[in-house]
């Protein structure tokens, strides 16, 4: 699926409706360029998760950051992990919780990655405020989550 936005607003208007539709153990992987609007995107999973308004940040130096929600939203940045991964066991630990899990740099998992997840690639536009965002599933479960998705868009 192809999705179009305009603004930072509608990419985080994107992240809060799929998150109406995750659930817990869902993991939902971002790549794309720097700028791309990654980080927008996760804020609005957050804000659809319940989790207070202001909170988000890009946790490059902390590689992941947990939000309290409903489910909550463990926030992953592998950007600053291309030469190697954190700890395998502490990954696992992550991707395999009860929450949900948003992962950017999700390429930079390459073996690591988990046999389902949503995958959200974002490129930018034609124009300063436009993004593009290609989704795809793999795995029984996210193709279940990606289907609900483009209905509720289309409703």
């Amino acid at each position: 699926m192809r999705l179009v936005t305009r603004s930072e607003q509608e990419t985080e208007s994107l992240g809060e409706t799929l998150a109406s539709i995750l659930q817990p153990g869902a993991i939902v992987g971002l790549t794309g360029p720097l700028g791309a609007g990654k980080t927008a995107f996760v804020r609005g999973i957050a804000r659809g998760c319940g989790v207070a308004e202001g909170v988000v940040h890009s946790p490059t130096f902390l590689t992941a950051a947990e939000y309290e929600g409903r489910p909550n939203v463990t926030h992953l940045d592998l950007y600053r992990h291309e030469e190697m991964l954190p700890d395998a066991d502490w990954l696992a630990e992550i991707l395999d919780g009860d929450g949900i899990a948003v992962v950017e740099w999700f390429e930079r998992l390459a073996a690591e990655r988990p046999p389902e997840s949503l995958e959200v690639s974002m490129a930018y536009g034609d124009s300063d405020d436009m993004r593009v965002l290609e989704f795809r599933a793999t795995g029984a479960r996210a193709e279940q989550v990606l289907g609900d998705f483009a209905i509720r868009r289309a409703s």
